[in-house]
């Protein structure tokens, strides 16, 4: 068992785990933690060197300057955080596009950002941060200090278990789409095991939805079917994703496990479902499992949207045929 750690709110865990005994007694967690979880917020990105372009960036780029620029905007984005910060949350979840072309100078740029933010924070990537081949050096690894340097991760913050996984993958042009990977989905199965054995709350992050129809084929995630088989065997209490742009609120196919989608964090779009907006999320314990309490916040501060589930805690999440 890993326990929580006083002195760091947000503690770490090998991304292998071992796997041990179930503990006797349950560790004590505090009344409620709050998470904030936003996406795809798209920052202002610094100039491109053409160099940088000769790849596939060279049409993100011309989609950047003659229509994205204008509707992914940085004051919408800073209001958002704002209204995090007046809320007091204590972890800020950001599952992925950070980066618009995923340059070194954009991940560097998204440091000095996710450095900035009202609480701690944790990320995974997206589809743009992860656009082309490059050494993780000048890109992901930017990111270490909100993440890992293998996926899947996790942080264990008052009983809650924040799970990262990384579904960004290089694709060919006009092409969005996601993999976790057979041994990423390997490693998650046996974290989501673990965790659960211990009694925690498991929070997956996600950038691509892991279910068919919210996203078009060409920005699908390739392997839902394999990776959705991995929560109905582990079980986790809600799955959070960005990457459709959409407000949504659907579950993992086959299970009663949350699947719960964000609007992009910068976008301004006269649609109420894809308008800017946050996920406010409390956990807390009850009996032997876990209630969360979704408050889906606009830009002005006010509430959209109101969900809470009691979920259960080590049971797979499964329900009945």
């Amino acid at each position: 068992m890993t326990p929580d750690l006083p002195a760091d709110p947000i503690s770490s865990r090998q991304t292998s785990p071992v796997i041990t005994p179930a503990p006797a007694v349950i560790p004590t967690v505090t009344p409620t933690v709050t998470l904030a979880h936003i996406s795809d917020p798209h920052l202002p990105p610094p100039p491109v060197h053409w160099r940088e372009a000769l790849n596939k960036r060279a049409l993100s780029l011309l989609s950047w300057k003659k229509h994205r620029r204008y509707v992914h905007l940085e004051q919408t984005c800073a209001t958002l955080i704002k209204d995090i910060g007046r809320s007091h949350v204590d972890t800020i979840l950001v599952s992925g596009d950070l980066t618009n072309f995923g340059t070194p100078d954009e991940f560097a740029a998204a440091a000095r950002w996710l450095d900035a933010l009202p609480a701690p924070a944790l990320v995974i990537p997206g589809n743009h941060d992860c656009m082309v081949r490059q050494p993780a050096s000048v890109g992901l690894h930017q990111w270490e200090r909100w993440s890992a340097r293998q996926y899947p991760y996790v942080r264990i913050q008052n009983g809650v278990a924040i799970v990262g996984v990384n579904s960004g993958i290089p694709t060919a042009p006009f092409m969005a789409c996601g993999r976790v990977g057979h041994r990423q989905r390997e490693r998650l199965e046996a974290l989501l095991e673990e965790l659960g054995r211990e009694g925690l709350c498991r929070v997956v992050m996600i950038h691509h939805p892991p279910r068919r129809g919210l996203v078009p084929w060409r920005k699908s995630l390739l392997d839902h079917r394999e990776v959705s088989a991995v929560f109905r065997r582990a079980g986790a209490e809600i799955v959070l994703h960005g990457h459709s742009h959409d407000a949504t609120l659907t579950h993992i196919a086959g299970t009663d496990i949350p699947l719960l989608g964000v609007a992009s964090a910068s976008l301004t779009d006269e649609r109420p479902h894809r308008q800017a907006c946050w996920n406010r999320l409390s956990i807390h314990p009850y009996r032997e499992g876990w209630t969360i309490t979704l408050a889906r916040h606009r830009l002005d501060g006010s509430v959209s949207e109101r969900a809470s589930w009691n979920r259960p805690g080590n049971h797979a999440g499964r329900t009945e045929a």
